[in-house]
Formats: C-alpha cells, structure tokens, sequence
C-alpha cells in the first residue's frame, strides 16, 4: 500500500492465520482485538463494548486511510465504519464462511449497509460471491495466500507415516471419524492439533495408541511439525469452506488429505487425495496417499509454484482496486 495512505487489519479474534496472512501481503499492521471468552455467546454484549472501545481507541491513534476488517462479527465492521465516516477513510470487509451463517439472519439488513459502503468485499469462492452479489456489492475473490512459512523448530516425530491432523475441535470438523479411522490404521501415527480445553478430559481416555492429540501448539513448534510430517490433513462437513490448513499444507510442499467437496477440488487441484467424511472414507483415502505418495510429493510442488503465480496477479489487481479509491 502507498506509504502515504496506511493501512491497517482488524480482526475480533484471539487469532486468525488468514488475517495474519492478508496483512503481511498488504504491509499492513494486523491487530487482533479481543476480550473475554472465545465463541460463548453469553459473553457479547460486554466483549463488544469492550472491543469496540480498544477498536475506536487504535484507529484514531493511527489514522490509516485503508482499513481492512475481518467479518464476523459485523459489529466490528460497524466500528470501523463508524470510524471512516468520522475520519474520511475507506474500508475493505473481508467475509469469513461464518459471515453467512443463519445466526447472523437477524442483521442482514445492516450487513448489506455496510458490504455496500466497502470499497470491496472479500471473499474466498464464486459461491459466496455470488450471495453478496445478490446483495448489489462490490466483490472480490481472493482465496488464502501460499507463503513461505516459518521453519518453526525441531519436531520429534515416530518413524514411518506421520499424518497430522489440522483440527481445532469446530463444529464442521469430523474429528470422531478421524479417530475411528486412526483405529485401523495402526502403522499410521496421527497427530491432531487443537486446543484441548475444548473438549472434556474424558474425550481424550478413549484415544487409540497411534494417536497424539498435540493441544494447542506455539507457531514455532506447530510449523516444525508440519514440516517434520508425511502429509497433512484438513477435513470440514461444510461445503464451500476455505481449508486455510490445506493452504498450509501446500504452502510447505506437503501432500494433502482434504474432504470430496467441489470447491475443495477446485482450490486443491493436485498434490491432494479427497476423501469422504467418513471413517471409511478416511481410512481409505490415506491407502490411496501412502501407496501414491512420491508421485503426489511431485504433484504439490508444482502446483504451489502456479498457484503463488496466479494469486500474485490477482492480489495486485485487489490493491489497484484500493489505491484508485484514494
């Protein structure tokens, strides 16, 4: 972004890799505003009250003239709006899948007032484009950046076939399924990553012995165990949702496991197996890995190199867009 007109991402998360991602492309400074628990509905109305506080607090003090705001909530791009009417800025929404959830039904209203007020809004495939569309808004796909991730430390894996497991315990992850499929393959060691406070302890008493749930684990160490894997998996029950795990696993070169959705066949078009949400369907699309491996280690790195390509070209297009709005 020009220098002269900064730009800043904010997002009302604990943490999110494709905020993170998106402003490291942008130049742009990423604040992650948050109070209070994570998801627990009971808890908005004070963590709003809260965030939008910290949110007005930290535009005013940096003034960017660009700010790009993650949704949802739609409250927070509220704030920002607020913000760019009172201080003259522009302001781009970038649309998470949780964006279109029913929960959020009851605001449509003012969500469509605020898409149409963007510069643009993004998100990462035609179908969702094509809701906001009908919403008469400016659109722009961009799906996660491939980066070069951070080496991250040393991590001591078992020998043979490791497989890790990116999981975070969301409703939309068949995390039950993976463990049944662990279960017949003995030779296959599992690693599930995901902060394991968010199931009870008896979850974990009935782990098979080739499985280690990781909890929650730092960058540095959870990027040495990609890196120290055979492959990775990312699985969702939700069609048309973005695996940003997936887009990790190609960013390190690594095959990927991912689930038979359409849009997940486009986005992963080599260097992945596709498998149903199902024990079975697991268990058989890590075989079909194991016995194809070499040929789609190749596969993965020659996609990464093409599809860094194309999102380049795109991602120059999003910032022309911005720039001829100042």
């Amino acid at each position: 972004m020009d220098s002269t007109n900064r730009c800043l991402f904010i997002a009302w998360a604990p943490f999110g890799r494709r905020s993170e991602l998106l402003s490291q492309e942008l130049g742009a400074r990423l604040y992650f505003i948050h109070y209070l628990k994570f998801k627990v509905p009971i808890y908005a109305p004070f963590k709003y009250i809260l965030q939008a506080a910290r949110t007005l607090h930290v535009l005013f003090a940096e003034r960017p003239g660009v700010v790009f705001v993650q949704s949802p909530p739609f409250v927070c791009t509220l704030v920002v709006y607020l913000y760019c009417r009172l201080a003259g800025a522009k302001f781009v929404i970038d649309h998470h899948t949780a964006s279109f959830a029913r929960r959020w039904d009851w605001a449509l209203p003012l969500q469509k007032f605020l898409a149409r007020r963007a510069i643009t809004n993004l998100v990462t495939n035609q179908h969702w484009a094509n809701i906001l569309q009908s919403w008469l808004v400016p659109v722009f796909i961009l799906t996660d950046p491939l980066v070069t991730l951070p080496e991250g430390e040393p991590f001591a894996v078992e020998p043979g076939f490791n497989l890790v497991y990116i999981n975070t315990f969301a409703a939309d992850e068949p995390t039950d399924a993976v463990r049944h499929a662990a279960a017949q393959l003995p030779d296959v060691h599992f690693y599930i990553t995901g902060s394991k406070r968010r199931k009870p302890a008896r979850y974990f008493e009935r782990t098979p012995p080739n499985v280690t749930f990781t909890d929650f684990l730092p960058d540095a160490q959870y990027f040495g165990l990609l890196r120290s894997a055979s492959a990775v998996m990312a699985l969702t029950t939700r069609d048309y949702t973005l695996q940003g795990g997936g887009c990790e696993a190609i960013s390190l070169g690594k095959p990927l496991i991912t689930s038979d959705w359409p849009y997940l066949r486009e986005l992963f078009a080599r260097g992945t197996v596709y498998v149903p949400n199902s024990p079975e369907g697991i268990h058989d699309g890590i075989r079909a890995m194991q016995q194809r491996y070499q040929q789609i280690e190749q596969e993965v790195v020659a996609f990464r190199h093409e599809s860094r390509q194309e999102w380049n070209a795109r991602f120059a297009r999003l910032k022309a867009l911005v720039a001829s709005t100042q």
